[in-house]
C-alpha cells in the first residue's frame, strides 16, 4: 500500500520520474511508519496530511538525502582569502537529514489521528 500515488504526486507538482518516485515514496513511507508505529497502514483512507508529509520528505531527501549527498556533499565552510572549502562528515550530514525528516513528520502529523482516534504520533500502549 502506498500512501501517495504517482498521479497524486504529479498533481501536487512533483517532478520525479515514476521510477525515481517509487523509491522516494517507499523511503518516506517507511520513515513515517517508523514514527507512527505503522498506524497509517491500518487506516481506511490515507489522510491528506500524510500525503503532504510524503511530498515534503521527498523534497528533503532529494536535496540533502543520502543519495544527494553522495553526488554533492554539503559545504561545511568556505574561505575566500586562501580559497579553501571543507565538507562535513557523511555521518553528521546523515544525522542532520534524519533529524530534519523526523522534525518534518512531527510538525506535519501533529494532531492527526487514526481511524480509532489515536494520535498518529502516539508511542504508548494502544487504548483498544
Amino acid at each position: 500500500m502506498t500512501y501517495l500515488t504517482y498521479d497524486e504526486y504529479k498533481g501536487y507538482g512533483g517532478n520525479l520520474s515514476e521510477q525515481d518516485f517509487t523509491l522516494a515514496e517507499f523511503k518516506a513511507r517507511k520513515r513515517i511508519d517508523y514514527l507512527t508505529d505503522s498506524r497509517v497502514q491500518h487506516m481506511a483512507e490515507v489522510p491528506e496530511a500524510v500525503k503532504l508529509c510524503i511530498m515534503a520528505l521527498i523534497k528533503v531527501d532529494g536535496k540533502i538525502g543520502v543519495d544527494a549527498l553522495a553526488d554533492k556533499p554539503l559545504l561545511a565552510s568556505y574561505n575566500t582569502d586562501g580559497y579553501s572549502e571543507s565538507y562535513g562528515s557523511a555521518e553528521a550530514q546523515i544525522a542532520a537529514l534524519q533529524k530534519s525528516a523526523d522534525s518534518t513528520i512531527r510538525e506535519m502529523l501533529y494532531g492527526e489521528q487514526d481511524d480509532f482516534g489515536v494520535p498518529l504520533l502516539y508511542r504508548g500502549v494502544y487504548p483498544y
